[in-house]
């Protein structure tokens, strides 16, 4: 559901080189200037002006050159001037509203929407460019641009100014993130608000392992009406219950379903007792006989397709979708919330009511002893299953009394699993056949469900990526794939590696785990600037059986070991029977923030993993063995 109704710059912004420099500081580009003007006349319609002067410094800034602006049938792209200076300031192109390009959106959504839009490869750095464009908005404005001067890391902002004017009768509110300004609000002489922010200087942002993501540090200031308007409908955002309010007048008289639906449906759920397996019926009628589609026409933007006509054309957006579902789910007699929700940021500013900081719709089934959270636009997903694009995020319940924050649950980091178990045939010259069975719950089910879909060469591709193993030739794959509210794909697959051992003399070195070819050490920086922030907590369990090929003893057997920290556990498992060494490994990851004065230690607690899935098994020949 993307809000194109809102205000909303896609900029790709630089800056100016005759900024002052710190040598020291990691920079790739710098606004020299940023300003924005808003001018307000009534509720539906306004006019904003923007300048950008942006100095690109080095290739790594390079993207930051373009310019683009995001349209639609509410607002438009009046004027447009640019210029491209070189590092003495002379202007060695100009650039007009004819030089810039317009495009769809996406040629895949239904939308009336495109973009304009100028990309600009320097031949060589520095080089300064200035834009300077008009916007113009009609028939409704449910929210303002926010102030976000700063869009990327390594990033640089020597000044930045934001001017808006409204209505006497509807002061601007605002609500400031990671910066803490002045902004100044006062009444004309006419009697209108004038809300104007101006920051001196912005330092860049640099890029850190395991910290928050970029749109969580960013400085910027967010900006709404009190009182909107917005294609013949009016709305008050001064709490989420009045939004939600506004939202759930979108609903009404959108459930109706033609009669011969509702026939089906009943005949379809007939000899089902509980309601689990009526909203299970719906789900998979759902999956067979409707497709997502992103539709952003008109009040598409907010409002859901009618259930009839998601019925008749059998595709729509996630609204839509589940505004279906939930029409269905209500012949049924199982009441249902439509619900909107972030892919994107995990909290909503529970204080600040904005339309622009959801762009998803889901629905909430409340059952007596449970509570089942449907993914309407990926029936694929089991029935259920709380996907990690939404786990653990606010939502916005829609109801007839209005709008209520509320949070999914998500999983605890053990459920997370990875299972890895390994067979391993070594014969004396270091070469193994390997049989290797990987079964991957929940966040990780996830990760390997492009698997299902991907044809047989992709697939050894993507599992040879999962390997820590050269000259590894992949054969007989099996996936398979269970739904269930904990959902599994199970990976059956063969190797035959070469050079699963290297053998020097008399001796043969092989590896204790072929597994966690990507796992990652950051960078020890000695100056680290974020906190840690671990989203994505798991839990790995590598079992490697590794049957000693004849003429060959052990020298060498890594340790039994067992590591604990706030960050995570590891432990590792050694044994020997007849003679098949048996190696396990279990590596607890917890998700989670810490101060960053952790960080060194939190460095060193992942070197002690890695180190343990690096160590190495040492055979030797046994004096007898000739060969």
């Amino acid at each position: 559901m993307a809000h194109k109704y809102i205000i909303y710059f896609l900029l790709f912004i630089g800056n100016n080189l005759y900024a002052q420099i710190d040598s020291s500081e990691n920079i790739y580009s710098i606004i020299q200037n940023a300003e924005t003007n808003i001018i307000c006349n009534n509720p539906n319609n306004a006019t904003c002006s923007e300048k950008r002067i942006i100095t690109i410094l080095s290739e790594k800034g390079r993207s930051e050159a373009n310019f683009a602006c995001y349209c639609d049938k509410y607002n438009s792209l009046q004027s447009f001037h640019g210029e491209i200076r070189d590092a003495n300031g002379n202007t060695i192109k100009k650039i007009k509203k004819g030089d810039i390009q317009m495009s769809e959106y996406s040629e895949e959504l239904g939308s009336d929407a495109y973009f304009y839009y100028y990309e600009y490869i320097p031949a060589r750095y520095p080089v300064t460019i200035v834009y300077e464009w008009e916007t113009k908005y009609k028939d409704g404005l449910i929210g303002f641009p926010s102030f976000i001067p700063q869009k990327t890391y390594n990033q640089k902002v020597i000044q930045a100014s934001y001017k808006i004017q409204t209505l006497g009768n509807n002061p601007c509110r605002y609500k400031q993130v990671n910066i803490q300004t002045n902004v100044d609000q006062h009444k004309t002489n006419e009697g209108n608000w004038i809300t104007e922010v101006h920051v001196p200087s912005l330092p860049p942002i640099k890029e850190e392992a395991f910290a928050p993501e970029l749109a969580e540090l960013i400085p910027r200031i967010y900006f709404a009406p009190t009182n909107f308007a917005f294609e013949n409908t009016q709305g008050c955002l001064d709490s989420w219950k009045t939004y939600g309010q506004w939202q759930s007048q979108l609903l009404q008289e959108r459930d109706l379903l033609p009669e011969e639906l509702k026939q089906n449906l009943q005949q379809r759920t007939a000899n089902l007792k509980t309601p689990y397996e009526k909203i299970a019926a719906v789900y998979e009628y759902l999956s067979t006989n409707t497709r997502y589609v992103s539709i952003q026409l008109g009040l598409g933007g907010l409002q859901p397709a009618k259930a009839f006509d998601v019925y008749k054309n059998g595709f729509s957006d996630c609204k839509g979708l589940s505004n279906y579902a939930k029409a269905m789910l209500k012949e049924l007699g199982i009441p249902s919330f439509y619900t909107v929700i972030s892919t994107e940021k995990k909290h909503l500013l529970s204080d600040f009511a904005s339309a622009n900081q959801m762009n998803h719709v889901i629905l909430q089934v409340p059952l007596e002893k449970d509570t089942i959270w449907m993914e309407c636009t990926n029936p694929k997903l089991p029935l259920g299953y709380i996907h990690y694009g939404i786990a653990g995020h606010d939502a916005l319940q829609i109801t007839p009394e209005g709008g209520f924050i509320r949070q999914l649950p998500t999983y605890s980091d053990s459920l997370n699993k990875q299972a890895n178990n390994a067979i391993v045939i070594l014969n004396p010259e270091g070469d193994a056949k390997i049989n290797i069975k990987r079964s991957s719950y929940l966040f990780q089910y996830e990760s390997d469900t492009p698997l299902l879909y991907l044809e047989p060469s992709k697939q050894k591709d993507m599992l040879r990526e999962t390997i820590n193993l050269p000259q590894a030739q992949l054969s007989n794959i099996n996936i398979r794939e269970v739904k269930e509210r904990i959902p599994v794909i199970q990976s059956l697959y063969s190797i035959q590696s070469g050079q699963y051992g290297n053998k020097t003399g008399k001796r043969l070195f092989i590896p204790a785990n072929i597994f966690h070819k990507e796992f990652r050490i950051p960078d020890n920086q000695s100056q680290r600037t974020q906190k840690i922030e671990i989203n994505y907590g798991h839990f790995d369990v590598d079992t490697v059986n590794i049957q000693i090929p004849n003429g060959y003893e052990i020298e060498t057997l890594p340790q039994n070991i067992e590591i604990k920290e706030k960050y995570g556990a590891f432990k590792a498992i050694v044994q020997l029977k007849d003679q098949t060494i048996s190696i396990i490994h279990q590596f607890l990851f917890h998700h989670g923030s810490y101060p960053r004065k952790d960080y060194l230690d939190f460095i060193n607690f992942r070197k002690k993993v890695s180190t343990q899935y690096n160590t190495k098994i040492i055979l030797k020949r046994t004096d007898n063995n000739n060969g």
